[in-house]
């Protein structure tokens, strides 16, 4: 399954052991994201760290492999996918992560309301993924 990824996933993956964390290590997923999510994560460190209960050293290790499960999209290859973007959702922060779905074919995870006011590309919530994989990962810890 391909899905994009936005960055409060990222973060939810990285402040908290979890559902959101074991759906996004599933190995049937294919994560994309536009390069936006580093300076989302950059923006948001020092405060996703005082929520990781953990060690910088681990928190960074983990940044860097929940990182690597994404295949980041230049911003560049995402312009000619913006137009369309706009024509479906408002908000500015959003517009990359759609115009991302547009060009990889793919979901969008997010627990983001504002994508469920288009129809064109399918959102999931992470409760909605867990009801993807959720088979997969019983089975996996039988």
């Amino acid at each position: 399954m391909k899905a994009t990824v936005d960055a409060n996933i990222l973060f939810s993956s990285l402040i908290k052991r979890g559902i959101t964390r074991r759906i996004w290590f599933e190995p049937e997923l294919i994560l994309y994201s536009p390069k936006f999510i580093y300076d989302e994560l950059y923006k948001y460190e020092n405060f996703l760290f005082k929520k990781f209960s953990g060690t910088k050293e681990e928190f960074e290790e983990l940044s860097k492999k929940l990182l690597s499960k994404i295949r980041i999209i230049a911003h560049e290859e995402l312009v000619p996918y913006m137009p369309a973007s706009k024509s479906l959702i408002k908000d500015e922060k959003d517009l990359i992560y759609l115009a991302c779905a547009l060009k990889e074919d793919t979901s969008i995870w997010s627990e983001d309301k504002e994508f469920k006011k288009q129809s064109r590309v399918k959102i999931l919530t992470t409760q909605e993924m867990l009801n993807e994989f959720g088979g997969l990962m019983r089975q996996k810890s039988e």
